[in-house]
């Protein structure tokens, strides 16, 4: 290096010291500058185009990971939802036969009600009852035949074709010497004494692969009496399936833990035919014609074997031909015997196009911004060339906690940018010394503003070290409560009585909410909005707690000969931002997220259904023992300013008697009716409502279905009808 920039100084007296002494460098301020500054540039760039490349990737990723576990979320959704249909099934037959003992010995009127129930659930296949003799009758709306095997028709199991009168008219087929005894569904509900599930099979005619629901009944003293069946096509799944977008390419698909299909979104059927006298069979998902699949299976079993052993949700990188392919697996299973998998494939070309153009042009960018920049900091360095020396050793004292650190005067040559510097800089360090004393004091003050929670929630030691924009994101329960009426009651008030009403109502509901582990993001006036992070059971946990607060207040203001106060709870769970917003000279806890709005609509549909507290479906998915509350399924809905229906759920809990009572015992009332409802049958759903409301006039909810029967009457039902019932209101 040139004499221009290094100097070397010896020791002060090399030879007086017996040790070698080392010579000390010395720098100039200008190669100082100039040198760090351009490493600096280059590494800062360096990294920013780095950053750009993963940054690009992650976001792809992201999307990706986001787009699968949506899909397959939705999938596992539906599949549920159409294994849930048997179940209804068998559980409303169960009741019906325990109501009506005497029809499972009467072969004519089991018949006959097993036709009606074939045309409600023409979805569906046989659905049938075998009693404890071996005797078999059902009936199969989607193919339209009954079938039996009794005494009449000496054992021989009878397919009937059905008149248009639902009358039993010729015989199909007939197979001799049937006993349902030594069917196999038979003695899996024998052997599991429950609702099960059977093997997957292919349907008596080997176009379809159906599997069948088995529920064994009891008469009293457990006495074995037969047992219900009901066969569902998995043609349903893939049908829904291939209505499904995935992406621009992608593809989702169903298999058992063997690896053998269940369903697909392609047009490949699941089974294989047999030829000739051959049986048709299951196909292999590694046989599959669809390279994804096959490409899938194969990763599958290398990573998890054979049964593939994957019991959460997995995400993974598959190469399909060369290309690659982002897959999520995730486990489905219903609790009865049901363990599937299902699988989203989407392609990254899908994504990477248009970010690879984008990408080229961000490192070109770079590149430009970096000669750019290390020709500027040179100039800038060289111009840079003062001697700061007092100023350093103060600020490093002041960094280091000791703020009565002043700066001495210069001497008698002074350069003016440093002199002023340095006497702002003693003017700097007196107020910071003076301002530090006092916010000692305002310290403890600003914690009843800014709850401690915050400090936790955003894990920050200090309230000095929020700032604007801190957030944490995750899933998490939403809370949202409302007094009703608060108007009315705020017109018989005056102000300041209306201050300690609220007051007092907040003492007494908010401590429960922090018992439970909750955080209040905010007071709307006589409203709370609160956020859960960790389970979301304590949300309603939380909600019941304060409901039971609520009711030791009426009692009091009931003594006082006050009114009392009715109170709507909504819940929901779901992505959310909590954190600091404002602006920099007055911010403020808030969440942020659609979440936070469907959980605003939830609370003020308790208005609608008469409900205390509402939940979602999203949150009953959540909850780690939805089996310790009492829930009634109130209805679908898409709210206000929202495109995509919800489920909503009643919590009984939070009910006072007898009004839940009532609720409890009308509860299969209400869902038949709105099974019905669902299906467009206003007629039925009709009376199961009216019997609803005859056993409980104040049921606000069944009196909300019947006003929505008499305008579908009148209106008509809309195409594409579900029964979600859409708000136009809040």
């Amino acid at each position: 290096m040139s004499q221009a920039f290094l100097e070397v100084v010896p020791p002060p007296d090399a030879t007086s010291d017996a040790s070698v002494q080392r010579p000390r460098y010395h720098l100039r301020l200008r190669t100082t500058l100039v040198l760090p500054f351009v490493v600096q540039l280059t590494v800062a760039v360096g990294l920013v185009g780095g950053l750009s490349l993963w940054n690009s990737r992650a976001s792809v990723n992201d999307i990706a990971s986001q787009l699968r576990r949506e899909v397959a979320n939705r999938v596992r959704d539906e599949v549920k939802q159409y294994l849930e249909e048997p179940y209804f099934i068998h559980n409303l037959n169960a009741q019906f036969f325990k109501n009506n003992p005497t029809l499972i010995q009467d072969s004519e009127a089991l018949q006959r009600h097993f036709l009606s129930q074939s045309r409600l659930f023409n979805d569906l296949g046989t659905l049938a009852f075998a009693n404890r003799e071996g005797e078999f009758i059902g009936a199969n709306g989607l193919e339209n035949y009954a079938v039996a095997s009794t005494r009449a028709t000496g054992s021989a199991l009878r397919r009937f074709a059905i008149t248009d009168g639902d009358q039993l008219g010729r015989v199909l087929r007939e197979r001799p010497n049937y006993d349902a005894r030594s069917r196999d569904w038979y003695r899996l509900a024998v052997a599991r004494q429950s609702f099960a599930w059977s093997e997957i099979q292919p349907s008596a005619i080997g176009q379809r692969l159906d599997v069948s629901a088995v529920l064994p009944i009891y008469g009293g003293d457990r006495d074995f009496l037969g047992v219900l069946l009901c066969d569902l096509p998995l043609a349903g799944i893939s049908q829904f399936l291939q209505g499904l977008q995935v992406g621009k390419t992608g593809q989702a698909f169903i298999i058992d833990r063997d690896g053998l299909m269940v369903a697909g979104s392609t047009s490949e059927p699941p089974l294989i035919a047999g030829k000739g006298d051959e049986e048709p069979r299951r196909l292999a998902a590694i046989q599959s014609q669809t390279p994804q699949l096959r490409a899938a299976m194969a990763t599958l079993s290398d990573r998890f074997g054979q049964p593939i052993r994957v019991r959460e949700s997995v995400q993974m990188d598959v190469q399909v031909e060369g290309d690659r392919h982002y897959m999520e697996v995730l486990p489905v299973q219903d609790g009865r015997g049901i363990d599937w998998l299902i699988i989203v494939m989407v392609p990254e070309a899908d994504f990477m196009d248009r970010i690879q153009a984008g990408l080229r042009q961000t490192l070109i960018l770079c590149a430009i911004a970096l000669v750019l920049s290390i020709i500027s900091g040179i100039f800038t360095s060289r111009w840079i060339s003062r001697a700061i020396g007092n100023l350093t050793q103060a600020s490093e004292a002041i960094a280091g906690g000791n703020l009565a650190q002043r700066v001495p005067p210069m001497g008698y040559l002074v350069i003016n940018e440093v002199d002023k510097l340095s006497q702002s800089f003693n003017s700097m360090a007196a107020q910071l010394e003076q301002s530090f004393s006092s916010l000692e004091v305002q310290k403890d003050s600003f914690a009843r503003f800014f709850p401690p929670e915050y400090l936790n929630f955003l894990g920050r030691e200090d309230i000095l070290n929020i700032e604007l924009g801190d957030h944490v994101s995750k899933d998490m329960a939403v809370f949202f409560s409302d007094i009703r009426s608060f108007t009315t009651m705020m017109e018989q008030m005056t102000p300041q009585e209306s201050f300690d009403f609220v007051n007092v109502y907040l003492q007494r509901v908010a401590p429960e909410i922090r018992h439970y582990r909750g955080t209040i993001v905010k007071f709307l006036g006589d409203g709370i909005m609160a956020v859960f992070p960790e389970a979301v059971d304590g949300a309603i946990a939380a909600a019941l707690a304060q409901f039971e607060r609520i009711r030791e207040l009426n009692q009091e203001r009931a003594i006082a000969g006050q009114t009392t106060i009715r109170v709507g709870m909504g819940i929901h769970a779901g992505h959310v931002m909590v954190g600091m917003v404002g602006e920099y000279n007055r911010m403020q806890g808030d969440a942020l997220s659609d979440t936070i709005n469907l959980t605003a609509r939830l609370e003020g549909l308790t208005k609608f259904y008469g409900a205390s507290l509402l939940i979602s479906g999203a949150l009953l998915e959540r909850l780690q023992h939805p089996d310790r509350y009492q829930l009634r399924f109130l209805d679908r809905v898409i709210v206000k300013g929202r495109s995509e229906a919800i489920a909503i759920y009643e919590v009984l809990d939070a009910e006072v008697e007898p009004a839940r009572s009532l609720k409890q015992q009308t509860a299969v009332e209400f869902e038949t009716g709105y099974r019905a409802f669902a299906r467009g049958d206003l007629g039925l759903a009709r009376r199961h409502f009216q019997a609803v409301m005859t056993r409980n006039p104040g049921d606000v909810a069944a009196r909300f279905y019947l006003e929505r029967i008499d305008r579908l009457l009148v209106t008509g039902l809309p195409p594409g009808w579900d029964g979600t019932w859409t708000f136009a209101e809040k």
